[in-house]
């Protein structure tokens, strides 16, 4: 997902980020927040459906050229491809998934990095973490007390917008540097201005999924 010189260009803008503003900065992000094993049966049930529903289609309509048995192998097959493009094409995940599932796994996804990766224990507690995960096309920023208490939930949507768009257009690593400047922007308005304690370092974290 992010290449060498994405890694430096993001420990780069977070370096220079928590050199001007008191906050540790965690870049993130995920290929898969959740495995979606139903996508696979929602893909498998459509497939056959609409195979089933053809087949019930064109019995009216004209008489099946091929023999009832073949024919009737059309729906398992159906099936099969519908569960293949459950699987493996996002756009067909998604949609099987459904939104409100996808925010939900997206945020609970983003909670367990911030609590796995140390982001409630700094000295300060102001931990700020920019977390993206691909297949859902969704990003989050979580931030611990002390950042809460001077950042209202809805200053973070620059950061979001700006890790999104380039995402978008297959620009992660821009869109992380992109992502990272709008935080520090968002934190020095909120008056979190100073030196950044440099407790959690400044490499992004990447993982493959969930």
């Amino acid at each position: 997902m992010l290449t060498p010189d994405d890694h430096a260009r993001i420990r780069d803008a977070v370096d220079k980020a928590e050199k001007e503003v008191s906050a540790e900065i965690v870049p993130c992000i995920f290929s898969e927040s959740g495995h979606y094993s139903e996508s696979i049966w929602g893909g498998a049930a459509a497939g056959a459906a609409l195979a089933a529903s053809a087949l019930i289609v064109a019995d009216f309509t004209s008489p099946l050229l091929w023999p009832l048995w073949k024919a009737l192998l059309c729906v398992p097959l159906a099936g099969v491809l519908g569960a293949a493009l459950g699987r493996w094409v996002p756009a067909f995940k998604r949609f099987f998934v459904g939104a409100h599932h996808l925010d939900e796994t997206v945020a609970r996804r983003a909670k367990e990095v911030f609590f796995d990766r140390g982001l409630d224990h700094t000295k300060a507690r102001d931990g700020v973490l920019i977390f993206a995960s691909l297949l859902e096309r969704r990003a989050v920023v979580l931030a611990d007390e002390s950042v809460r208490a001077r950042v209202p939930p809805q200053a973070w949507t620059p950061v979001v917008d700006a890790l999104t768009a380039a995402a978008a257009r297959g620009r992660i690593g821009d869109g992380l540097v992109a992502a990272v400047k709008e935080a520090a922007k968002v934190l020095a308005a909120a008056g979190l201005t100073g030196r950044g304690g440099g407790e959690l370092g400044d490499d992004a974290v990447e993982e493959d999924g969930a």
